[in-house]
């Protein structure tokens, strides 16, 4: 049973039929935790693992990888985004469903692209940085 409806598959085929380079998806299973209560008994990890194999069977340039606890990932499940399979540090936790997951495609698109979209500007700050920095962003449609 696929995720998308016929309409939505023709979308994401459309999306990341450009992509410059390869990008694997590492979805990086862990120990099954109790739904919380009103989660509907979601099997998370099932639901993730199916997303990353369509998003596989929807687009040449993009692989899947499943590994259980691999190292450097302490959530789950996490869908670790990489160019050309290289990890830059760039993680979905959890599973993006609904509005959500216009994020991950963006960032499969972003790893997909041999130059960065970034301003000019916003590289050169980057590059001025002298440590170090993490950046968490939390998606919700609300």
């Amino acid at each position: 049973m696929t995720i998308f409806r016929p309409r939505e598959e023709e979308r994401v085929r459309e999306l990341l039929a450009d992509l410059e380079r390869p990008v694997e998806l590492l979805l990086a299973l862990g120990p099954e935790e109790t739904p919380l209560a009103g989660a509907r008994d979601i099997d998370f990890s099932g639901e993730a693992r199916r997303l990353v194999d369509e998003f596989a069977a929807l687009a040449p340039q993009v692989t899947a990888r499943i590994e259980q606890e691999p190292p450097g990932f302490e959530r789950f499940p996490a869908i670790s985004i990489r160019p050309d399979g290289e990890d830059v540090g760039v993680r979905y936790h959890g599973l993006p469903w609904g509005f959500e997951l216009s994020s991950l495609v963006g960032g499969i698109r972003e790893a997909g692209r041999v130059e960065s979209s970034l301003e000019p500007e916003s590289i050169e700050a980057l590059l001025a940085l002298d440590r170090p920095v993490t950046v968490d962003v939390f998606v919700t449609p609300t």
